[in-house]
């Protein structure tokens, strides 16, 4: 009986730790040209945890899951992008969490000319699956 109760606290030890992720990080460009600002969100399709991530000024993002710039669990993922809020500097979150609460609560002003296929997980034609070999580039086109 000792050793079972052992064994089941190893167990649930195990799965207290969280999932592991991998490093996921690119660049984002529409028309051939880096796009600053812009949110990123990797929407998982079956296994999986949401990520976000947010491109710097060269269109350069790094993702996070569960603390800044972590990565991402392993998984298939279709990619969201929303674009500049009109803000020059964007709001920093503690968390992935955090970020898609104030998403949830006020969404984001859409730029009419940005291509709204991209913005939503049910249409984008952007997926990826985790860990990634390198650094990705997301090429978007205007219509």
């Amino acid at each position: 009986m000792n050793r079972f109760h052992c064994l089941l606290q190893v167990v649930l030890l195990a799965g207290c730790t969280g999932s592991r992720t991998s490093p996921v990080e690119g660049d984002v460009r529409l028309d051939g040209k880096p796009l600053p600002n812009a949110s990123i969100h990797f929407v998982p399709q079956g296994t999986g945890r949401d990520a976000t991530g947010t491109t710097d000024q060269n269109g350069h993002f790094v993702m996070s899951t569960f603390n800044p710039k972590d990565g991402v669990v392993a998984g298939e993922y279709k990619i969201v992008i929303s674009p500049p809020a009109g803000s020059a500097e964007p709001t920093r979150y503690a968390s992935a969490e955090e970020a898609m609460a104030a998403a949830a609560k006020s969404p984001p002003k859409t730029d009419t000319s940005f291509p709204q296929e991209y913005t939503r997980a049910d249409q984008t034609p952007l997926s990826q699956k985790v860990p990634v070999e390198g650094q990705l580039t997301i090429d978007l086109k205007s219509k």
